[in-house]
């Protein structure tokens, strides 16, 4: 019973502890106190009641106490309920043949109303209990009675209850036994699962079969009934009529008797115990109602503790689960490994029929199935499995919206669409695997049973598609780092051999040649301005027809020239939406220019183009960036280069021509050497040199060429 909280109804739930005689003195036996979950914490040490004493003080009825005012009351009498914080108690006697064979103390806490007509309910609760479990001492009476038979289907279910640990075998025995006393009829086990609103049939005996019922809503059948209200009920005539004036919705064929009693377990209905005749009227009476009501209070708290032990421990495995996915994230980067292990540990360990992974693809429009379970999910991933993102099933909302998607019966729910390879699929659950406020996939889980997900087991797998969502993220940054090594370590390469390329044209065509391979095939140009044409020609390209070396472009037109002109990059993902575009091949979907500046002049553009759109990203932009750059100061320094070995050249052959000059005294000889070896060295066809004097002109002539 849980303290301040009430029952649809709107009764209040109460504290509750249970004294049981021994000898001459009243011993705490059972407590119920939902606020503490260690309730021995909150039970009082040293204060004794006596037998004797509670007799004599219950010798009229149950007596209230107000703890508040009054002040006559035995000391030992107001120390339980002190210690438990209620400002309102009542002790109720368990009477057994005029003799106190226990004790009840009722404790309400502030807020909580414990008057009169909720006394008398307990007590009379507690005398219908007694009484059914008591046998009457007569001399008359044969062994066999029904009383008899009753005390030992009890202390039978109290000695399996004592050592139960396994609920079917334990659902059994509580079948035996009532039908032992009260015959063999339709007999139903319920549980009712609060977390997920609904209830369980995992014990139905009818037709002299045994057999197992799905989870299902709570709703307004008898069985909902009993279960919200918390209270025995037995329609023994006119059944279906009498269901039907309480709210009740009857489905398949009505029972002509119908009994069934709560399962209460710290005063919190965990389920029902329903007997029924489908066949007869009056097939039931309040004997039977009353063995019933004591084989409900004798067996709740077993069913209640196998429950929860279970519970406990799938908990603690599904939370091991957790761990030891992160543990694998935390040491490994192989996601095909970790979505493989992941997806199979979550179907084993959380007991369910299919799980999944969904990652995004690059164009951001599907989910592609990336790992799953069994042989379906065999065949899915070869089959490249897709879902839209943002579609009607239950991936592609999650994969939209970023939020968890539960389907709890897949029956139910009209905008489902089956997988024929997973037929079973009766209940399913999405989860996005995010970072941050990035969707990179979706999470999910099919179960063979409805109503299999509750939300400790969704915050579990929350936990693990958040993980997983990490672990996603570091193979692609992993990933990303690797290509970006790999592309620099090519960088350095490229760039290294454009170096070392003993003249301008060679430095160019090693550039163009080692960018395709980093780039993977695509087209590459490199075009050098001509400031005084403004222009810019092509000096080296691949990927190309020969014909693309006549290609010249006016700076400022076209991608190129425009890159060119702004000093700036350029990166158009689809050209045929982009008026800039000078075609240079017909096949070219994207296209990024890199201006190569340096010292703040402009020597060229280097050009890529690709057969694919949206080929390029911000991350080529800056590789390229880099590239071209170092291009820059290798066409300056080739340039360079070029201008010195020019200048030694011209050098080494005015030495050559004034040494052979110099080895002459005659003028004519003089004249006519430096005629031939200027016609050789400029390659001239023509040359005439004039000398003149005071006395008239000298000429001299080499070959057609004339010296004077």
């Amino acid at each position: 019973m849980t303290v301040n909280q009430t029952d649809e109804s709107g009764s209040p739930f109460f504290v509750t502890v249970f004294f049981t005689a021994v000898g001459n003195r009243l011993q705490l036996t059972q407590f119920s106190d939902p606020q503490s979950r260690d309730a021995q914490v909150t039970i009082p040490r040293g204060a004794e009641l006596l037998r004797e004493d509670m007799e004599s003080f219950l010798r009229d009825g149950p007596v209230t106490i107000n703890l508040k005012g009054q002040s006559t009351i035995p000391p030992p009498l107001l120390a339980y309920p002190k210690q438990l914080g209620c400002d309102r108690a009542a002790y109720v006697p368990i009477l057994q043949d005029g003799q106190l064979r226990g004790v009840v103390l009722i404790g309400a806490r502030e807020g909580q109303q414990l008057d009169d007509d909720v006394i008398n309910a307990f007590n009379r609760t507690i005398r219908l209990t007694a009484n059914s479990i008591t046998p009457k001492a007569s001399s008359t009476e044969p062994p066999n009675d029904r009383r008899s038979i009753e005390v030992q289907a009890l202390n039978a279910l109290a000695s399996n209850a004592a050592s139960v640990n396994e609920l079917q075998s334990f659902y059994t025995t509580i079948y035996e036994q009532v039908r032992n006393v009260i015959g063999e009829y339709g007999f139903v086990i319920a549980l009712y699962d609060k977390k997920t609103n609904s209830i369980r049939i995992p014990f139905l005996f009818e037709d002299g079969k045994l057999s197992t019922l799905e989870a299902f809503p709570l709703g307004e059948g008898l069985t909902s009934i009993l279960i919200r209200t918390r209270e025995p009920l037995m329609l023994v005539d006119d059944t279906m009529n009498r269901a039907l004036a309480m709210g009740a919705k009857v489905s398949g064929k009505p029972a002509r008797s119908w009994m069934g009693v709560p399962l209460l377990a710290q005063g919190e209905a965990i389920g029902a115990l329903i007997v029924q005749d489908l066949e007869n009227e009056h097939s039931f009476n309040e004997d039977d109602l009353r063995f019933m009501i004591s084989v409900a209070n004798q067996v709740s708290g077993a069913i209640n503790n196998i429950r929860v032990l279970n519970e406990s421990r799938q908990t603690a495995l599904q939370f091991e689960t957790a761990a030891e996915i992160a543990r694998d994230i935390s040491s490994s980067l192989n996601l095909d490994e970790l979505l493989e292990k992941a997806v199979n540990l979550i179907r084993s360990r959380f007991d369910f029929y299919h799980a999944s992974v969904f990652l995004k693809d690059p164009t951001g429009e599907y989910v592609t199935i990336r790992e799953a379970t069994g042989d379906a999910g065999a065949q899915l991933k070869r089959t490249g499995f897709k879902l839209g993102i943002g579609s009607k099933s239950i991936v592609g909302y999650v994969a939209g919206k970023g939020e968890m998607l539960v389907v709890n019966d897949t029956t139910r729910d009209a905008t489902y669409y089956p997988n024929p390879l997973l037929p079973e699929t009766r209940a399913e659950a999405a989860l996005p695997l995010r970072v941050g406020d990035r969707i990179v996939g979706v999470l999910d889980v099919q179960s063979k049973s409805p109503y299999a997900f509750a939300q400790e087991n969704l915050r579990t797998l929350q936990i693990l598609a958040d993980q997983l969502g990490i672990a996603v993220v570091n193979t692609e940054l992993f990933a990303e780092t690797q290509e970006h090594l790999a592309q620099h370590r090519l960088l350095h390469h490229i760039t290294t051999t454009a170096a070392s390329g003993t003249t301008l044209d060679e430095a160019l065509a090693s550039a163009v040649n080692g960018l395709q391979v980093t780039l993977g095939g695509d087209r590459v140009t490199i075009l050098l301005a001509d400031r005084e044409k403004k222009m810019l020609e092509v000096k080296a390209a691949v990927g190309y027809s020969p014909e693309i070396y006549d290609l010249k472009v006016p700076i400022g037109t076209g991608i190129t020239g425009w890159a060119a002109a702004h000093r700036r990059t350029l990166r158009v993902n689809n050209v045929q939406e982009d008026t800039r575009y000078v075609e240079g091949s017909v096949n070219t979907k994207s296209e990024l220019a890199i201006p190569m500046i340096y010292r703040s002049e402009l020597l060229g553009v280097l050009n890529v183009e690709s057969e694919q759109l949206n080929a390029y990203t911000e991350s080529d932009e800056e590789l390229l960036g880099t590239l071209g750059g170092s291009l820059a100061a290798i066409i300056a320094n080739a340039r360079l280069l070029e201008q010195i070995r020019a200048q030694a050249e011209r050098e080494r052959l005015l030495f050559e021509i004034t040494d052979k000059i110099r080895r002459t005294t005659d003028l004519q000889t003089i004249l006519t050497t430096t005629v031939s070896e200027l016609t050789r060295v400029t390659g001239a066809s023509r040359a005439h040199v004039k000398l003149g004097s005071n006395n008239g002109q000298t000429q001299a002539k080499a070959g057609n060429e004339t010296v004077s």
